[in-house]
């Protein structure tokens, strides 16, 4: 109810979805295409979260022109939710990591590598990433920063969850919920090698069948039929 806007149909679904997944304990990717709102469907979860009487202590993780964009849209729609931006001198954002008290902190990709050790003892109640194919090669420094945050609840905004490789889509799950694709050795022998150096068409729905529940996306032609062609 303290949302600030007219949610729209597939925007109420996602929400949804999100809260279910939230509440059974899961993680999962909202992959809608650019423009349909990602952003205000994950502050409309963080809201409900609060609205349900739990307390909300919530890490966003953007890359660094985001920032913001998270914090102008988190007034304009989610104006009782206390937000802070981690910018500014180092020390400052390690002071507001340790002491801060917002119901939603902003960071960037590049300042987690940096701030990460004061990140040490830290739990938040949820860490979204935006633009979470920035995650895509697992044994990056920001991979690795990102996978050491402690949550209770993860989540991923993106609308390429695959860029290139299928070893994308494991490194983002591997923060998500760590260990249900296995290991990325065994990922690797019993998903990408069959389905891309092979086209197994069976493991392939394997695949499909363990990440779907978890992968929710819609594009713009589908639920904005509206909208004018590019």
């Amino acid at each position: 109810s303290s949302l600030r806007a007219e949610l729209r149909p597939y925007q109420r679904t996602g929400l949804s979805w999100l809260c279910a997944l939230s509440h059974a304990g899961f993680g999962g990717i909202l992959a809608d295409d650019m423009g349909l709102g990602k952003t205000v469907q994950a502050l409309a979860l963080l809201l409900h979260e609060k609205e349900e009487g739990h307390a909300v202590r919530a890490l966003v993780v953007c890359p660094a022109s985001l920032q913001l964009n998270w914090k102008a849209e988190a007034l304009r729609f989610a104006p009782s939710l206390s937000c802070s931006v981690l910018m500014g001198p180092a020390q400052g954002r390690e002071r507001e990591i340790r002491e801060g008290q917002a119901e939603l902190m902003i960071t960037s990709y590049d300042q987690l590598k940096r701030d990460i050790c004061a990140y040490e003892g830290k739990t938040f109640t949820h860490v979204l990433l935006d633009e979470a194919q920035t995650i895509k090669n697992a044994a990056s420094h920001g991979a690795k920063a990102v996978k050491a945050l402690r949550a209770a609840h993860r989540f991923a905004m993106t609308g390429t969850p695959i860029e290139n490789r299928l070893s994308e889509l494991w490194s983002i799950f591997d923060f998500l919920m760590p260990g249900y694709l296995y290991g990325y050795k065994r990922f690797r022998e019993r998903f990408e090698v069959p389905i891309v150096r092979e086209g197994d068409e069976q493991a392939r729905r394997n695949l499909h069948g363990m990440v779907a529940p978890f992968i929710l996306r819609r594009m713009k032609k589908d639920v904005l039929d509206e909208l004018p062609e590019k």
